[in-house]
C-alpha cells in the first residue's frame, strides 16, 4: 500500500471504530456488558489501530510518520479514561519493540513516553477537564495538536547530543503528524457529536 494511503487509513480508522461501536450501542443487549469489561474492548481496539499507525507509517531519517495517538487520543476522550490508558499502554510499548522489526529507532524513546503519556493525558482530560462528557470536536483538535505538539518536543527532549538531527527529524515530521492525529481524534468526536451529543460511552450508554 502507498504509504501516504496508509497514512491516511491510520487518521480515519478511529473515526471508522467509532462508528462501528456507535452501532454497536445500538443494540439492547451491548448494555448489559460491564462497562468494565467495554472499557478492555475499547482500550484493545484503540491499541491495535495505533500498532497499525505505526506498522504503517511513513519513514523519514530514522522516524516514522504515523497517526497513532490519534487512535490513542481518541479511546480516552470518546470511550473513557481506562480505555485511553489500555490504548497508549499497548501503542507505545508496541512501538519500543517495533524497531527489532525495521520501524525507525531514532525516535523509539520519544515515541514510547509519548504514546503512553498521551493515553494518560486523555484520561485526565476526560475526568477532570471534560467531567466524563465527550468534547466538542474544536476541543479534540486542540488537543490533538497539543498532544502531537509534545510528540515532537520528546524527540529534542531525548537526542539532546544529536539536537542537529533531532531538528532535521521534527522539522520533516511535526506538519504532518500535527495534522494527522489532531484530525483523527477531531474527525471521531465531531462523529459523535453529530450523531448524539448525550452519548456517554464512559457508563455503557449510547442513544441515537
Amino acid at each position: 500500500m502507498n504509504p501516504y494511503v496508509s497514512l491516511l487509513v491510520a487518521t480515519l480508522l478511529p473515526l471508522m471504530a467509532t462508528l462501528v461501536f456507535v452501532l454497536l450501542g445500538k443494540i439492547r443487549y451491548y448494555d448489559l456488558i460491564p462497562n468494565s469489561v467495554k472499557q478492555v474492548l475499547y482500550g484493545v481496539t484503540f491499541g491495535l489501530i495505533a500498532v497499525w499507525g505505526t506498522e504503517n507509517g511513513i519513514p523519514i531519517n530514522g522516524a516514522v510518520v504515523n497517526a497513532r495517538d490519534g487512535a490513542v487520543l481518541t479511546a480516552g476522550l470518546v470511550f473513557g479514561g481506562p480505555a485511553g490508558i489500555i490504548a497508549g499502554l499497548i501503542g507505545g510499548i508496541e512501538r519500543w519493540f517495533s524497531v527489532y522489526w525495521g520501524v525507525g529507532s531514532y525516535t523509539r524513546v520519544a515515541c514510547t513516553i509519548s504514546t503512553i503519556i498521551t493515553g494518560l493525558f486523555g484520561a485526565s482530560l476526560k475526568k477532570k477537564m471534560f467531567e466524563d462528557k465527550i468534547p466538542q470536536w474544536n476541543h479534540a483538535l486542540l488537543v490533538g495538536a497539543v498532544a502531537e505538539t509534545w510528540h515532537m518536543l520528546m524527540v529534542f527532549i531525548t537526542n539532546m547530543s544529536d539536537i542537529k538531527r533531532a531538528f532535521t527529524v521534527v522539522k520533516l515530521c511535526a506538519a504532518p503528524m500535527i495534522i494527522a492525529n489532531a484530525l483523527s481524534v477531531t474527525l471521531a468526536v465531531l462523529a459523535i457529536n453529530i450523531l448524539d451529543k448525550d452519548a456517554n460511552f464512559n457508563h455503557g450508554k449510547i442513544t441515537l
